[in-house]
Order: C-alpha cells, then structure tokens, then sequence
C-alpha cells in the first residue's frame, strides 16, 4: 500500500490479512509516489512506517515499488499478495488473496474533504452582496497552470467553456477577456452601438451605460415605468436586466417588443441575470462576468453577440474587440478553469440560490417589496438588516433610497440554508 492518508480501508486490509498469517507490509516508497502519482505524500516514508507498525498485527513494513513482483516476494520469503481488488500486480494466482476494497475511502478521496473543509471554513464569512460570493469547491479543484497559445488543455477547457456560456446566453458568438463586466460592456458598445440610443433607467447599473458608449452615439434616456411613451425610432434600445441597486428584473419581453416596435437592437448588461434569469436570447448583444450567476472566480468577462451585427475597430487598443477576440492580450485563464470545474454542477448550485430565496420569501414575507418583479440573484426588503455574528458582509447598494437589499449566493457551497438565522430584520 502507499497509505500517503491513512484510513480506516487500510486497517481492515490488514486485518483480512490477518487472518492468513503474519502481516509484512510493503510500503510504497516516497521516490515511487511521486514518480507514479505526480506529488510528494503529506506524510514521509518514515512516518507512514511509524503509524502502520503501530497497527495491531503488522510484524514488519518493508518499501517496495509500485508493482509488487514474485522476486519481490520471495526476497522476503513471503507466502501471499493480499491485495483489494484493483490488484494490477503480476502477481500468480496461487500468490494472490484477493479482498473487497472498502468503498467510499481513498486517500483521494481524503484529499478532497480536506479541500473542502478548508474552502467551508473559509466560506463560514457569509456576503449578502451580489458576487463574488461563496467560493466553489468544484471552482477551486480545477486551478491548474494554463496559457490561452499553445496549451492544449487549455483550449479544450475554452471551447467547452465558450460552449456554455453560448448556449445559456442564446448568442452566437462569445468571447473573454480580463476584467469586469463593465469592461465587457464598454467594449461591445465601442463594437456595435452608433446612430440613436434608448436607455431604460432603473438605477445605478443601467445608468452607467451611458458613461460607457463612443461620443457618436445619440443618447435619450427614460423611466422604465413609461416605456408606453415611447414614439420615436431608434437603432438600439439598452438596458440592465437585473437592476441589483433596487432589486428589480426586468421584463425582458416587453423590452424587446420596444425595441422591435422602434426598429432597434437590443443591448443588454447580463451581469446580474446570467445564469440565473430565462431568455437572455432575446438580446442582439450583451456583457456579463464570470462571477454572480455563473459562480466562477471574479475577474473574468464575457461579451456575446448575434452574428448577423457589424462589429466597429474601436481607436484604442484595449477597447478594440478584435483585441480580445483575437487573444492579443492575456485573458481569463484561471477564471476559466473555475468556470470549467463550476459548469458541471451548475444547476446544483443555482438551486441553492433559489433554495435561499425561498427562505428569505418565506421568514420574511411580511418585509418583501414588490414580489412579483424581483430577480433570483437578490431581494428587496422593507426594513433594516442587521447581523447577528462578526462573520457577514452587508450590502450597501449603490443608490438605495430605503429599505434593504439582500443577496443569494452567500450559501451555495452548502445544501443547508442559515441566512434568516443570522442576520435580524426589523422595521425601517
């Protein structure tokens, strides 16, 4: 055995063997894990040998290779291989006592809960803002080294990435780049936006759009409560799905229909509707980032776009979308290993966003605004939020005249759901 983590399986190999004879133990050498393994044991040799001759019934550990032979065993006048039942040992069958392995232990397997219980520990810091949120363990465990030349695991990684986010935007085409959502919007509109420009108002998020489009475009700006108002033509309607400073989604049919009905495309920020909202499809273009919604590390963006539009050479460099399309610069790559290790598990995790707003619908229900327009990512509340341990992050929206906003993603590393237990609401 190597027993690089020592468990309960590896006693009761013993033990079976026990009951033939007197126990030797061929104990994998360090040299031999990592050459075989790829890493060095948590547990030197010696130390390994320390706690197996500790176990009732061991007379000798003696280092061995990875492949036990029959030279091997008669070098130390040994009668039987006892071995689970992944035995690949050239072993005879006269030799060989086969055992059923204990199931649902490996040292593997060890190594992941160790990863996980660090991640859970970390993870005990509950943020009520938008993202990033809980970090991932499924995240975390596909960190790996990668470069977007050359790197064909990488690539691999990419396009089925890519793929994703494809098929959950309803787009054609998507690219990544370093950076935030902001970044990403700013590009596409210096790419696609030119003539006249409609921009559905709901707060901070959609209003900042209009900080992010090239000096050409003609710009009118309304409520989105008046949209029935609208008379004039335009070539692009814009807009934030989810407005996360007030907690409000919105309709998104409806604002294609304007924008259809005014003979426009449809920009739209997914930054915090991706992954969580239906219908981004309805889009021409739009701009999201790899964390909220898509439960990936922060510092990644995406742009994605139908491939019907005309894509504009933006004069800066860093603006460019060819830029970034055509990989001139350093993109995402950890970010997109995350997103890799996270896509798999996606629905599990989006299910305990809904699981947590669930409970904030249910334990506070007599503090909720407006139900019937408000996004899964967060939720509006009439009343004050308080913590009730050192270990929660509040979130200050950005233009919030009153009430409180609360966030899902604090608890997505785990099935239970502790958020209304932690943190008290009372009246405004």
């Amino acid at each position: 055995m190597s027993a690089t983590l020592i468990h309960h399986g590896h006693v009761r190999l013993i033990n079976a063997a026990k009951e033939y004879g007197a126990v030797v133990v061929a104990l994998t050498t360090d040299a031999e894990i990592l050459s075989r393994k790829g890493y060095r044991p948590e547990l030197s040799f010696d130390q390994r040998k320390e706690i197996i001759s500790a176990v009732d019934g061991v007379v000798d550990v003696v280092p061995c290779q990875w492949l036990i032979t029959e030279d091997f065993l008669n070098s130390h006048n040994i009668d039987y291989l006892v071995h689970g039942d992944d035995n690949v040992n050239p072993i005879s069958k006269d030799r060989l006592i086969v055992v059923p392995r204990t199931h649902g232990i490996s040292s593997t397997s060890l190594r992941d809960s160790a990863a996980r219980a660090i991640r859970e520990r970390k993870n005990r810091k509950l943020m009520l803002t938008p993202g990033p949120a809980a970090i991932v363990h499924e995240a975390v465990m596909q960190l790996q080294p990668v470069f977007g030349r050359g790197d064909s695991a990488y690539e691999e990684i990419s396009r089925e990435v890519l793929q994703w986010l494809r098929e959950i935007s309803g787009q054609d085409n998507v690219i990544a780049l370093q950076g935030s959502a902001t970044l990403a919007l700013e590009i596409a509109a210096h790419a696609f936006l030119g003539g006249k420009a409609l921009l559905i108002s709901t707060g901070y998020y959609s209003d900042r759009l209009a900080k992010l489009l090239p000096s050409s475009v003609e710009l009118d700006t309304i409520e989105y409560d008046k949209l029935g108002e609208i008379k004039r033509k335009y070539d692009w309607v814009l807009c934030a799905y989810t407005e996360t400073s007030v907690a409000l989604k919105l309709n998104l049919p409806e604002v294609r229909e304007l924008a259809n009905n005014s003979g426009a495309k449809l920009f739209v920020d997914a930054t915090a509707s991706i992954g969580l909202e239906d219908l981004h499809e309805l889009a021409d273009v739009m701009a999201f980032s790899s964390c909220k919604g898509l439960f990936g590390l922060t510092g990644g963006a995406f742009l994605a776009h139908k491939s019907d539009l005309e894509i504009q050479t933006a004069t800066s460099f860093y603006l460019n979308f060819h830029t970034h399309a055509e990989k001139r610069v350093t993109g995402p790559y950890h970010v997109m290993t995350s997103l890799f290790g996270v896509m798999q598990h996606h629905s599990i995790l989006k299910s305990r966003v809904a699981a947590s707003k669930r409970q904030v619908l249910t334990d506070w229900k007599d503090f909720v605004a407006r139900p019937n327009s408000q996004p899964l990512l967060c939720t509006l509340l009439n009343g004050a939020l308080s913590p009730m341990d050192e270990d929660i992050v509040m979130y200050e929206p950005r233009g919030l005249e009153r009430g409180s906003i609360v966030c899902h993603l604090g608890e997505i590393d785990s099935k239970d759901v502790s958020l209304t237990q932690r943190v008290k609401i009372s009246k405004a």
